[in-house]
C-alpha cells in the first residue's frame, strides 16, 4: 500500500484540474490516505497465510486487511465524486488518471478476496494472486507515472507532448493491460 500512495496522490492533483472541480472532501481525503499508510504497517502478515503460519494470527493479519479496504473504497469514490457532474478535459494526463482508477478498482476488488485466509489457501500459487498484484501494485503505479509524466513535462521542460500519440499510448496500453491480466483471475479461480 506505501507503493501506490504517490500514484493517489499523481491521480488527485491531476483529476481536480481535468475536472475543472476541487476535490471532493480534501480533510477527508487526507485522513484515508493517513489511514492507509497506517494500517499498511499492519497487514504484512496476509502474505504469509500458508507459511504455517498460526490460524488465529492469519485471523489477526486479516482484520487490518479488510479493514484498509474501507479507506481505499473512500478514496476511490471521493476521485468518483470529484468528477461527477464535471466537464472533463479528456487529456492524456486525466485519461491515465481515469485508467488509474479502473485497475485499481478492478485489483482492489480480487484483493478483498486475498484479505480472507480461507480463500487465500485455495488462491494461494494461482494466476488470481498475480493478476490482483499486477493491477494493484504494476499497472496502476505506471498509470501514476505515465500521468504524471504527461501532465508535468510540459511545466517542467516548456514542451508540450504529442497528445495524439499519448491517447493511442493509452488505449493500447489500457486495453493490453486487461487482455493480460484479467484473464489471469479466472485462470486462478480454476486452480
Amino acid at each position: 500500500y506505501i507503493a501506490i500512495l504517490p500514484g493517489f496522490g499523481i491521480v488527485t492533483h491531476i483529476l481536480s484540474p481535468s475536472a475543472r472541480k476541487p476535490l471532493l472532501g480534501p480533510r477527508v481525503f487526507i485522513g484515508s490516505l493517513a489511514a492507509i499508510g497506517l494500517l499498511s504497517y499492519t497487514v504484512w502478515g496476509h502474505h504469509m497465510f500458508l507459511s504455517g503460519m498460526n490460524p488465529f494470527s492469519a485471523t489477526l493479519f486479516s482484520v487490518p486487511t479488510l479493514i484498509i479496504t474501507i479507506p481505499a473504497t473512500i478514496v476511490t469514490l471521493l476521485w468518483i465524486g470529484t468528477l461527477y457532474g464535471a466537464r472533463l478535459r479528456f487529456t492524456t494526463a486525466s485519461l491515465f488518471c481515469l485508467g488509474f482508477v479502473s485497475v485499481f478498482v478492478s485489483g482492489g476488488i480480487s484483493g478483498f478476496f486475498l484479505a480472507q485466509p480461507s480463500i487465500d489457501i485455495y488462491l494461494h500459487g494461482t494466476y488470481f494472486v498475480v493478476g490482483h498484484f499486477h493491477f494493484v501494485m504494476g499497472v496502476a503505479a505506471m498509470f501514476g507515472i505515465f500521468a504524471g509524466t504527461y501532465f508535468w513535462f510540459p511545466k517542467m521542460f516548456g514542451r508540450m507532448m504529442n497528445e495524439t500519440i499519448g491517447k493511442v499510448h493509452f488505449i493500447l496500453t489500457f486495453i493490453g493491460v486487461y487482455c493480460i491480466f484479467m484473464p489471469m483471475h479466472y485462470l486462478g479461480l480454476h486452480g
